[in-house]
């Protein structure tokens, strides 16, 4: 006869064998459905960065070609790496010669976005960021890298940056950004446009401000409620957003914020993250506007009515200048839709320049240095004796003039294809006939001599859609649609 305790020993172990069972189970389909088992980095050397050519060429023939998705788009970075695209990865091929130097991927996850905001090819760490050539000091002053946005739960959430010539991985972080949304770079920040949202992070990705719709907000206050922002700029200490607000009008809005409201001097108590108010909101008197360029102190638009102008303004709102451009208001128009994905203006940013493309036109930015002197409103009173006895003297005070980053439209190209890539002080723009040679502060007008302008011609085999270009070293990249090649 089996004992009860006997019995009840064979169940407890029956039990505890069904459990580590199940236990086992479950830890492999968590395993099997997690981040970690489902994301894959390879790695590659460190190769030299490719140097600037001493010269244009004459002539150009493709020396590699490569599959990229035309909706995610292709990186092409100066450390040498053209960076193509997939629904759940990215893979960096090396400029010169098109093999794969590294790749990441995300079978579980979707790619929203992949993008760069390097101006330079400064080399790269991974922990501290990047260095400058002639420094040991760490550069911490801006999003470097290639950055990668994936999806989870419902959003585009998870921010990756990687060094570009290796694909080491660097700073991560995850945030509610919106779908259907765009990364935006500039100065010392990068950020995520979203219909309802905005986000801005600073060089370690840590996040700066959220604005719009916020997700459970932490604290009372959002603002721009029912706006729906159509554009996104960043420059040091300030970023501008383009807004139409039904509530307000059917005019399109720029609103000028600070990027990092926590941190400006002698802001009101209270200020951070997710509490502040807007630096200024500009009413464009416009139905439809484009960012074209901005800074700490000045933000440039491009309105299609009354009449298409670049129009200048400084950080109070006040109109600066107003130029007036051979641009169609019906490109401006169709460049700044309400419904559907939220899309910052394409745009090139060098160190002095920003090349932004609205429909088929080109336009040229530049950032002038000047002293501007303000009103002298303060006004002091002193004491004075005279014959008659004593009396107040008042005398208006002058004030000091100060130095801001002004914004200028140097030219309007028509007939481009795409976006330019930018060597030094000329500019390759798309053409129907190949690239367009130009001076980056001249624009056409300057190009034009005795044989007419000059045109490095390209053969697309038939190709007829958007070209976006970059020079990589030697060799010029070419995107077109759902392919990448390299020509020289």
């Amino acid at each position: 006869m089996t004992s009860p305790f006997r019995r009840r020993r064979l169940l407890d172990r029956s039990l505890a064998a069904a459990l580590a069972v199940v236990v086992a189970v479950v830890g492999i389909l968590v395993y099997r459905s997690s981040d970690l088992r489902n994301a894959n980095l390879v790695t590659g050397r460190v190769v030299a960065v490719p140097g600037t050519p001493a010269s244009l060429p004459a002539t150009l023939s493709q020396k590699w070609s490569a599959a990229t998705d035309p909706n995610l788009g292709v990186v092409a970075s100066a450390s040498g790496v053209v960076v193509t695209t997939e629904a759940h990865a990215i893979t960096a091929l090396d400029a010169l010669t098109g093999a794969v130097r590294w790749a990441y991927s995300r079978s579980n996850r979707s790619l929203c976005a992949v993008g760069s905001g390097d101006v330079d090819t400064r080399p790269f760490d991974p922990v501290r960021g990047f260095l400058s050539p002639d420094s040991s000091t760490t550069d911490s002053g801006s999003v470097r890298g290639v950055t990668t946005v994936y999806d989870e739960n419902g959003f585009c959430s998870q921010v990756m940056t990687f060094d570009p010539v290796t694909g080491g991985r660097s700073k991560v972080r995850t945030s509610p950004n919106e779908e259907n949304g765009s990364l935006a770079f500039g100065g010392s920040y990068a950020g995520w446009l979203g219909t309802n949202r905005v986000e801005v992070w600073r060089y370690d990705l840590v996040r700066t401000i959220q604005y719009g719709n916020q997700i459970n907000p932490p604290k009372p206050g959002q603002s721009r409620l029912g706006c729906t922002f159509t554009d996104l700029a960043l420059a040091v200490n300030q970023f501008a957003t383009v807004e139409h607000c039904p509530a307000q009008g059917a005019d399109a809005r720029v609103v000028l914020n600070f990027d990092d409201p926590g941190s400006v001097a002698d802001h009101p108590d209270g200020w951070d993250t997710f509490q502040h108010s807007p630096r200024v909101e500009i009413d464009t008197k416009s139905a439809a506007a484009r960012i074209v360029g901005v800074t700490a102190d000045r933000v440039a638009v491009l309105v299609s009515s009354p009449t298409p102008a670049v129009v200048v303004y400084d950080a109070t709102g006040k109109q600066t200048s107003r130029t007036a451009v051979d641009i169609p208001a019906a490109s401006i128009v169709a460049a700044d839709p309400v419904s559907g994905r939220a899309t910052v203006t394409p745009a090139v940013q060098t160190a002095s320049e920003r090349f932004t493309l609205v429909g088929t036109h080109l336009l040229a930015i530049s950032t002038p240095t000047d002293q501007v002197s303000p009103p002298a409103t303060a006004f002091s009173t002193s004491p004075t004796t005279t014959a008659s006895g004593s009396s107040l003297t008042s005398a208006f005070s002058a004030p000091k003039s100060v130095e801001i980053t002004d914004l200028r439209l140097d030219w309007v190209a028509a007939g481009a294809r795409g976006l330019p890539a930018a060597i030094g002080s000329t500019v390759l723009m798309p053409t129907s006939a190949g690239l367009q040679v130009f001076g980056s502060s001249s624009g056409p007008a300057g190009s034009v001599g005795s044989d007419g302008v000059r045109t490095i011609p390209v053969a697309r085999g038939g190709y007829a859609g958007r070209v976006d270009v970059s020079a990589v070293g030697k060799m010029i990249i070419e995107e077109r649609g759902s392919t990448v090649v390299g020509l020289s």
